[in-house]
């Protein structure tokens, strides 16, 4: 994500003039030749003096150290030690000094100088917050997946990255020090910490960010990703067990939180995998089922969700709740013949035979160039008992899976004997879209597909051995069954 630099406020050079016009004349001497020596080194900055100013900048800040000392309650003096802090990047100490003088110039009631001081402030904070968001747009654009292990060629833009992170950290811990209760710089440092992948420190930045801001909504949703992402991580190790208590635990506090169920189905399926135990991976797979069904809930548009449901109870052998799942991924994905292949396996579990080939045929037709969706049609044709329809099909698989198809199907058409089926269909139905050769019991066979038509012609020897047609499925034969 490219983050925005944030506008200045009011540029250093437009306060000096006002600031230094307030300037008290009678007042403690090292406070008034530290003010001294701030205004002539702003001088001799911008007019190109760089030795000249650094001298006297030092200088300042000496003076106005033993100022705040001997006269602490000049909080002008103290808005100058502040600034001359800054000047030396002595951040930490500079918003001691601001906040000092701003503090004490409003209890006064001088409400217009303590303004000014916060300008003053702003624009030196606005300085390290935007070269910070440099940086790491700067980061970004050279790694953007920075938890991504490097290839060998991607190391030296990894490191570069690297850089370029630690450097807008360091510029957001100034920024941080400069102006201790500005939740933005907790945001952004955790968002940072975030993005290279540290996920603790990220936490533990915007829970502090949290004790200055309390009740902001901001820092609040990035704390459930990065939680969110802690788990993800434990769950990219493999350390299920650890992710499952820490999402579980998570969403005893965001129950409403879809992605906290679909990482925890992600968990528990991918735990089950690896489970040799069959009862421990099945209740594994099914508790994922469980999780993904919820995610659903909140998320009822999202194909995604149902289809892992249905997969987890699948795996779980539930073919009763995969079902309803699957059917509910077909309602929003009508295309999707993964699923439709998936539903129509568990309606066949299920005995609904007349279901399970209306199901399957769909998927048939979506894709008929798919071998392993006639295999499915033919194995549920033979379950439910129409064994000419269950040899039809397993006839396309065959010719699809052992099969090599022929460059130019129209040439290969044309050069059938005159008088045989092959020709005679080829005149009828004209040149097919693809032609598989193969072999099975020692015979050498060719299928013709028609996928448009919906059927398929194979022949031995120019001479038709079976035709096979898939434009309607026969629920008829199957009733019942």
């Amino acid at each position: 994500m490219k983050l925005s630099t944030i506008a200045r406020g009011g540029a250093l050079a437009a306060l000096i003039g006002t600031l230094l016009a307030g300037a008290a004349d009678a007042r403690n001497p090292h406070c008034a030749g530290g003010i001294q020596y701030v205004t002539q080194a702003m001088n001799d900055k911008a007019k190109g003096n760089t030795d000249d100013y650094k001298r006297e900048i030092n200088k300042a800040v000496e003076q106005l150290q033993i100022c705040s000392k001997e006269d602490p309650a000049d909080f002008e003096a103290f808005g100058y030690l502040g600034w001359a802090y800054a000047e030396v990047d002595s951040m930490a100490k500079a918003g001691v000094a601001f906040e000092t003088a701003i503090q004490g110039l409003t209890k006064k009631g001088d409400v217009k100088k303590a303004d000014q001081w916060v300008n003053n402030r702003q624009s030196f904070w606005v300085t390290s917050y935007n070269a910070a968001i440099g940086k790491i747009n700067e980061a970004q654009q050279l790694y953007p997946d920075y938890c991504k292990q490097p290839t060998e060629a991607d190391k030296s833009m990894k490191a570069e990255a690297e850089k370029n992170y630690q450097a807008a950290a360091a510029s957001l811990n100034q920024a941080m020090v400069l102006k201790p209760n500005d939740p933005s710089t907790y945001r952004t440092l955790g968002r940072l910490y975030a993005a290279t992948c540290d996920y603790a420190r990220s936490e533990a930045t915007l829970n502090a960010g949290l004790k200055v801001a309390p009740g902001d909504s901001a820092i609040t949703e990035m704390l459930k990703g990065i939680r969110l992402n802690q788990v993800n991580q434990l769950a990219s190790s493999k350390d299920y067990d650890k992710a499952i208590a820490s999402g579980e635990e998570m969403i005893k506090s965001d129950p409403k939180n879809p992605d906290l169920y679909v990482t925890l189905g992600d968990a528990y399926f991918n735990r089950a995998q690896g489970l040799k135990d069959d009862a421990a991976r099945k209740k594994d797979f099914a508790t994922a089922g469980g999780n993904y069904v919820k995610a659903a809930e909140l998320k009822p548009a999202d194909a995604d969700m149902t289809f892992n449901a249905g997969l987890s109870f699948q795996n779980a052998q539930m073919y009763d709740k995969a079902e309803p799942m699957w059917a509910k991924t077909v309602q929003l994905r009508a295309n999707d013949t993964d699923a439709l292949s998936a539903l129509g396996m568990c309606q066949a579990e299920l005995k609904r035979c007349t279901d399970a080939i209306g199901t399957v045929h769909k998927a048939v037709e979506l894709k008929p160039q798919d071998p392993n969706l006639h295999r499915q049609l033919g194995a549920i044709y033979g379950r439910c008992g129409n064994n000419a329809r269950s040899t039809d099909e397993l006839m396309i698989y065959l010719a699809m899976h052992n099969g090599k198809a022929v460059a130019d199907p129209a040439s290969s058409a044309k050069g059938a004997k005159q008088g045989s089926d092959a020709a005679k269909t080829l005149a009828t139905d004209g040149v097919p879209d693809a032609i598989y050769q193969w072999e099975a019991d020692n015979n050498k066979y060719e299928t013709w597909f028609y996928y448009g038509k919906k059927r398929a012609f194979a022949f031995s020897g120019g001479t038709l051995t079976r035709k096979s047609d898939w434009s309607a499925p026969d629920t008829k034969s199957s009733a019942g069954k």
